[in-house]
């Protein structure tokens, strides 16, 4: 098989039972657990205070302050995410794509 067709199902990201408590003790994220393939673009929705902005720091490298396993299994791919209060095309076409999500978002 060439590496071509293989390419799709190599994981190159994956995160195992991660935690992160802000403090005092609030818990944002809870054994969480999940794998990225190449090539994959994820999008991370839920409500406000679901831990989002954490669960995204973290994969990004800028948070480092966990419990759990993250792996990177590749240098071959870059992270980005939009930042809260984003005002990009992109940010606009998802909050017209899915206005439930965005309705108390300051998104514009």
């Amino acid at each position: 098989m060439s590496q071509q067709n293989t390419e799709p199902h190599k994981i190159i990201f994956s995160m195992v039972k991660v935690s992160r408590v802000h403090p005092p003790q609030k818990t944002v994220l809870k054994d969480i657990s999940l794998s990225f393939y190449y090539g994959a673009k994820i999008g991370v929705l839920g409500l406000n205070g679901a831990g989002k902005s954490s669960l995204l720091r973290i994969i990004a490298g800028e948070d480092k302050d966990f419990n759990g396993d993250v792996h990177f299994n590749s240098k071959d791919y870059t992270i980005g995410y939009l930042l809260k209060n984003h005002n990009s095309p992109l940010a606009k076409r998802l909050k017209k794509l899915f206005p439930k999500v965005f309705k108390k978002s300051s998104i514009s």
